[in-house]
């Protein structure tokens, strides 16, 4: 199967060697082929796509697209990081607006000063019955399609247990992250990244 990662809204980009190699090594192991497009149209061609922190807006007809993809059961994934970096929590949220999904990312930083890898930023999270490591992560807002939660807070409201991982499910799928760097080439390798990061490639 493969992947297309979006290169046409300013992502962090999966042929980055320094931050994604290890990401792109683990998936070719386990038969998931990513390619970067920087054509928006080519993303179509694959059974899932990524956009991992798009800092650039969303334009009316690839919101159209990013629909019909989804209705052909394609499997759709966004990622953004804390305090709406960039606006990339912003732009994702207005195509969620616009599909009129029920997920929403927040503008804030989910902490915990207990469960974590050695920074409140680090937060250990449930995913399944694994642990993973959701760093520099937004919370998101959503009524029963969390799939990854914190025991932490969020920041400044302290909301407790927030969500950082959503998932809408129609004919394809919607999965919306708070953050964007739980598996680049140093997250990876925290507890049970490396699983969640497949899972979510897999469709």
């Amino acid at each position: 199967m493969s992947v297309g990662w979006d290169a046409s809204h300013g992502e962090f980009l999966i042929e980055d060697y320094y931050y994604f190699s290890k990401l792109k090594r683990l998936a070719k192991g386990e038969g998931i082929e990513i390619y970067q497009e920087d054509d928006f149209k080519k993303l179509g061609e694959h059974n899932v796509i990524v956009f991992n922190y798009p800092e650039e807006r969303f334009r009316s007809w690839e919101i159209r697209k990013i629909n019909s993809w989804l209705k052909k059961g394609k499997r759709i994934v966004f990622a953004t990081y804390y305090g709406n970096m960039d606006s990339t929590a912003e732009n994702i949220n207005r195509v969620l607006t616009k599909l009129e999904i029920p997920i929403r990312i927040n503008s804030d930083v989910v902490i915990d000063l207990e469960n974590n890898t050695g920074d409140m930023m680090f937060p250990i999270c449930r995913y399944k019955d694994y642990k993973v490591v959701m760093p520099c992560a937004s919370s998101l807002t959503t009524n029963n399609n969390a799939f990854i939660i914190s025991d932490g807070v969020t920041h400044p409201n302290g909301v407790k247990n927030p969500v950082v991982g959503a998932m809408y499910k129609e004919k394809g799928e919607i999965i919306v992250l708070g953050t964007c760097v739980f598996w680049d080439n140093y997250s990876l390798e925290l507890l049970d990244n490396k699983t969640l990061a497949l899972d979510i490639l897999r469709c």
